[in-house]
């Protein structure tokens, strides 16, 4: 068995659970168990997603407990109305385009519907907004003053691996002649525009502003388009050399001895004009990739 250190979405996630535990109590909340639900599946990787989930969990909480009163008011526990209420749901849920509510909804819409026993269910389905309401609070407030994510050093280190990957590869390719693979280029800058969604929507919910945030989106442009002349050099299948300019380029950003161009013909030539936008783009991508990471 391979144990891994406990992180902090671990710790945060049972300070969550043992808080909406700790409300219950205080306000005799008789369900807890749907407050600590929430409140974990709430509690995500960033407070941009904790507030996604806790939206899409309260939403489908609404839905589901309407749909579940009304459908329990006329008659609970009944075979048909249970079918009948999954099918309103699902349909609510994909016509206002709430496709991640759906499950929540049909479960406390099934909890509605099965578990009253004898309870009004008008309270009942009041009751399950309010706890789900409960955990959702609870655990987006404790993602966002608790520690917070650092999604800056994420995105700063996943940045610097993007840009390290460019250079070995262009390196592997115009140097080495080795067949290189893109994939992990475009994984590394997938993975950078992903830390990137994910930073700009936390500074969206605290409010704030980072300066570099134009530059990183300026890099990832640039190593998309060194990607796509990488692509078709790729496809070339003959092995090309380089032309005076770019041999001279190559040579010196590299310090090595790449092949040079032996003839010129079509394929060479639309070979080293990739190359020399390849040149081109690593040249800016050298003048705008340094900032300071704090």
């Amino acid at each position: 068995m391979k144990f891994r250190k406990i992180g902090m979405r671990n710790i945060k996630t049972a300070i969550s659970v043992s808080i909406c535990v700790a409300l219950a109590h205080v306000f005799y909340r008789e369900y807890i168990f749907y407050a600590a639900i929430a409140s974990v599946i709430a509690m995500q990787s960033s407070v941009a997603d904790s507030f996604k989930a806790g939206k899409n969990r309260i939403l489908g909480t609404i839905v589901g407990a309407v749909i579940g009163f009304v459908c329990a008011f006329i008659s609970p526990n009944n075979i048909i109305l249970c079918g009948v209420g999954i099918i309103i749901l699902i349909f609510i849920c994909n016509s206002l385009g709430w496709n991640k509510s759906i499950t929540i909804s049909c479960i406390v819409f099934l909890a509605i519907m099965l578990n009253l026993n004898g309870r009004s269910p008008f309270m009942y389905s009041i009751n399950r907004i309010i706890d789900t309401f409960i955990g959702i609070t609870v655990a987006v407030l404790v993602n966002y003053f608790i520690l917070p994510p650092k999604h800056w050093d994420k995105l700063y280190d996943q940045y610097i691996l993007a840009i390290d990957r460019v250079f070995i590869i262009v390196e592997e390719k115009l140097c080495n002649h080795k067949k290189v693979n893109l994939d992990k280029l475009e994984n590394e800058i997938l993975k950078l525009e992903s830390n990137l969604n994910t930073y700009t929507s936390e500074l969206r919910i605290r409010q704030q502003e980072n300066v570099y945030i134009d530059k990183i989106k300026r890099i990832i442009n640039v190593c998309n388009e060194i990607y796509i002349h990488l692509k078709i050099i790729e496809s070339i299948e003959k092995v090309c050399g380089l032309n005076e300019s770019n041999y001279a380029k190559v040579a010196d950003m590299f310090s090595k001895e790449p092949i040079k161009e032996k003839e010129k013909d079509e394929i060479s030539t639309v070979f080293n004009y990739h190359v020399e936008k390849i040149l081109n783009l690593l040249d800016k991508l050298e003048v705008i990739k340094y900032f300071n990471k704090n």
